[in-house]
């Protein structure tokens, strides 16, 4: 195990501030930290109270999302950054809230939900679920 080093208050405001955009691996790189280094500090610290400061995919023009569809095409971008940085043991669960999402905004919109992307992403979570130890 490499020597700990105390992280200082700019270094924690910074990955508070930039996990969000930039997922764990970028962010523990930028920093000079590590992946689990950042995922505390972020557990610990939570996402910044400064609403200027939160981030995320915005509708254009960069307001608060308002409309229901809105809310869930934000909620597909965080959830598609997720499951980049996110260990093999979590992105199985992401992969199904990502397909409800998507489901959900294709019901909206007037579609039938049932794309390929969509078949492929399930196939992948149930093959990863598969493959892990049970609780």
């Amino acid at each position: 195990m490499g020597k700990v080093r105390k992280l200082s208050p700019s270094e924690r405001r910074d990955i508070v501030r930039m996990f969000p955009q930039l997922g764990v691996t970028e962010t523990a790189r930028r920093i000079g930290c590590s992946k689990s280094t950042v995922q505390r500090v972020w557990a610990s610290d939570g996402p910044p109270e400064d609403d200027a400061q939160r981030s995320g995919p915005r509708p254009p023009g960069g307001a608060e999302p308002q409309t229901r569809a809105e809310r869930l095409v934000e909620l597909r971008g965080i959830l598609r950054a997720a499951m980049n940085d996110a260990p093999p043991q979590a992105v199985a669960g992401l992969a199904r809230e990502y397909r409800a999402t998507m489901d959900e905004i294709e019901r909206m919109e007037g579609g039938d939900g049932g794309d390929s992307v969509g078949r492929a992403l399930d196939s992948i979570a149930e093959r990863i679920a598969a493959k892990m130890p049970a609780p």
